[in-house]
């Protein structure tokens, strides 16, 4: 702002001295005129672009249906609502790899208080009773809504409703993308939309595009490769999901957590780096403001959320990433239990309820283990320690924590270690604590107590009263951090 104010102090000066001395024809007039308009066009740009960086009136939600399972988002406006239609993952005991049993339709009119509408079954479709509910995405064609899911990584399948929350039924009775239809998987579809015709992206490693029928029953175009490319010019792979938008002429390719633009929509598209932290997106536009939802891991890696966050732009028309990014609940895990146990469940020699925001236990044998959800999936770069914050109804004078971690370049990671994790085989540190409590009291034990920890936390485990086989606990939150 100081050089444009020195700019403008200085044409006026020079456009009042050249006019009342010179009297200098209109042509010079009209240049400086012309550079005065571009000072002003270039810093009303600049004031616009911060303003939109830091829109104060954004809305942000770290979950928007907190600790519900809710899984790749997809979003739909209309008549000032936003209707999603996401997955559900199974279960937050980690009893296979993304086992998803439906899909529900949520709303809200104010993008802070969500309502769940509808279920969706997969028995309602041609993939039967199973547990495959991958992602898909939401349109409108003639009055109709279409519902395009993923059976799995297998194939991609539709459903048709007269209205955005339903009731959808199967339009076809078989996969709309079968097996085959491309060299890479054709699932997790993504719906574009551009002057009347409607585009489908699928695919994993390679995205593919392909137009859809009026009908919306058949492809009318085969489907085509699209390149994303790396400053080298190099292909690069992709992750799963596609998300896909347009803004001033730039074309958007999202996927997790980067991007790449292109000015044609089916590219080829250059790969421009980092977006928001999170999994499988989805765009919308609300008064005035861009919005992704963002998949989270709410619970754990297989019992997700949803995130709400704005999504700005730099001058160059990238996209920004504010410094204080993240996907939640990270850095490190809190469970606090304002809503619900967390996931935290008993193994033996204790109960396990919630009441009051608080997670509490009646001891009924020696050495009793609770543990907390599987697949925490919690980068331990970020953390260094782990503290409970309970109150001792017992004579125990001593807690234990193991910790149960893996290498992320495991072979085979996300289809192994979904079953009960063997505590015994575990390294348990102990730390003192003081008996028959009558407030809470904080223990902190540092990872660095640990012989090893890999690069994932996937789940931990306490006795929280070390030989007491009466009595009782209670835990107000564990942190880790």
């Amino acid at each position: 702002m100081l050089i444009f104010n020195l700019l403008i102090n200085q044409s006026i000066y020079m456009l009042h001295s050249e006019y009342q001395i010179f009297r200098p024809k209109k042509m010079f007039l009209s240049t400086i005129i012309n550079g005065l308009v571009i000072c002003l066009s270039i810093a009303a740009s600049a004031q616009n672009n911060q303003k939109t960086a830091n829109n104060s009136k954004a809305i942000k939600v770290d979950v928007i249906a907190p600790e519900h399972g809710m899984a790749d988002p997809h979003a739909w406006v209309q008549n000032d609502s936003v209707y999603v239609i996401c997955g559900h993952d199974e279960s937050w005991e980690g009893k296979g790899s993304f086992r998803m049993d439906r899909w529900e339709v949520w709303s809200t009119g104010d993008l802070v208080n969500w309502k769940k509408q509808r279920e969706i079954l997969p028995s309602q479709t041609y993939i039967g009773n199973q547990p495959n509910c991958w992602a898909g995405d939401v349109t409108e064609r003639d009055g109709k809504y279409y519902w395009f899911f993923s059976n799995r990584n297998t194939d991609t399948g539709v459903m048709v409703a007269n209205s955005i929350t339903g009731e959808y039924k199967d339009l076809l009775g078989k996969p709309l993308l079968p097996k085959g239809i491309v060299p890479v998987h054709p699932y997790d579809p993504e719906i574009y939309i551009e002057d009347d015709v409607y585009t489908i992206c699928f695919g994993s490693g390679t995205y593919y595009m392909a137009t859809l029928s009026k009908d919306m029953k058949s492809l009318t175009t085969e489907p085509k490769a699209i390149l994303v490319k790396d400053a080298k010019g190099n292909r690069m792979s992709t992750d799963d999901k596609s998300t896909l938008f347009k803004r001033n002429g730039w074309y958007y390719l999202v996927y997790g957590s980067r991007y790449a633009m292109s000015r044609n929509l089916y590219g080829p598209y250059d790969f421009k780096g980092a977006f928001l932290e999170g999994g499988h997106t989805s765009f919308f536009d609300w008064k005035g403001q861009k919005y992704v939802l963002q998949e989270n891991h709410d619970i754990s890696a297989f019992y997700r959320g949803a995130s709400l966050k704005p999504v700005n732009f730099n001058a160059d028309e990238t996209i920004i990433v504010p410094k204080d990014d993240r996907m939640y609940p990270s850095p490190g895990r809190p469970f606090e239990f304002k809503n619900s146990t967390m996931g935290w469940a008993a193994i033996n020699g204790t109960t396990t309820t919630f009441k009051n925001g608080k997670l509490i236990g009646t001891l009924s044998s020696k050495n009793a283990i609770i543990q907390s959800a599987p697949w925490l999936y919690t980068s331990s770069k970020n953390c260094s320690k782990i503290t409970i914050n309970i109150k001792n109804n017992s004579t125990a004078t001593t807690l234990k924590l193991a910790v149960f971690s893996r290498d992320e370049k495991e072979n085979n990671f996300w289809a192994n270690g979904t079953g009960q994790v063997d505590w015994k085989k575990q390294q348990w540190v102990e730390i003192p604590i003081s008996k028959n409590d009558s407030k809470f009291k904080s223990y902190t034990i540092n990872l660095s107590q640990f012989q090893k920890v890999k690069n994932r936390l996937m789940q931990i485990a306490l006795q929280p009263t070390v030989n007491a086989s009466s009595g009782n606990w209670e835990i107000e939150d564990v942190m880790i951090e």
